[in-house]
Order: structure tokens, then sequence, then C-alpha cells
């Protein structure tokens, strides 16, 4: 279940976040609060950008249909979280979020400010 801290926050317009399937979201509080930002058919889900495994970049990962869930593979050691659950097969897992569309515009609810750039 994804977590219900924060506030929503407007991360940008859906056609644009539309054309990456995993794009990394800059978090105002710093990089160990950024997430990742996965969108599939249309749909959108958001989680802790880094592994919780040794901390490699999932925005970097592939994004994979394991027995009809959709999970995103981390790129250094291949660990996969489910993209609505967080849940791995191993017991460890990735802090999910909320994120819904509307007006064509993208929000998730989250503690800080993200952005899909840095903040300077």
């Amino acid at each position: 279940m994804a977590a219900a801290v924060g506030d929503w926050r407007l991360v940008g317009q859906e056609a644009a976040l539309s054309s990456l399937t995993c794009r990394r979201l800059y978090a105002r509080h710093g990089k160990s609060d950024d997430l990742v930002l996965v969108c599939v058919q249309g749909s959108f889900y958001a989680m802790e950008a880094w592994c919780s495994h040794m901390g490699g970049p999932l925005y970097q990962g592939d994004i994979e249909d394991f027995g009809d869930k959709l999970h995103v593979v981390c790129p250094w050691h291949g660990y996969t979280f489910d993209v609505r659950t967080g849940q791995n097969d191993l017991g460890i897992r990735q802090e999910v979020f909320q994120v819904k569309v509307e007006d064509s515009q993208v929000y998730v609810m989250y503690k800080c400010d993200l952005s899909t750039d840095p903040f300077s």
C-alpha cells in the first residue's frame, strides 16, 4: 500500500512525463529522498529511487512483467520490485507513494517538493 505522507506535489504534464518509462524525480530535501516515477501504458507509479539492497539507481532500471505484475529491475544487481507495492520476493522492499493525474497534470503524495530537474 502506498504511503500517505505529505501533500500532493505537482511533478509535471502527463504527456511529457509519459515519454519515459522510468525517470528520476529530484527531491528538494536532497538525493536520499529522490523518487523514481514509472509510466507504463499510461499508468504512473512512484517509489524510492535508490534500491534498498545496495543503493542502485532504480530510475535507470528496466520495467518487466513477472507473473502479471510490473517490476522495476535494479541495474546493479537485478533485484526486482513490484511497482505497485514495492515488494521483493526476497523480503526487502521499496517505499511506494500514491500518484494521481488531474487535468493532465501528474501529482505524487510526498513529504517535499519534487522536480524532474535538480534543485539549485
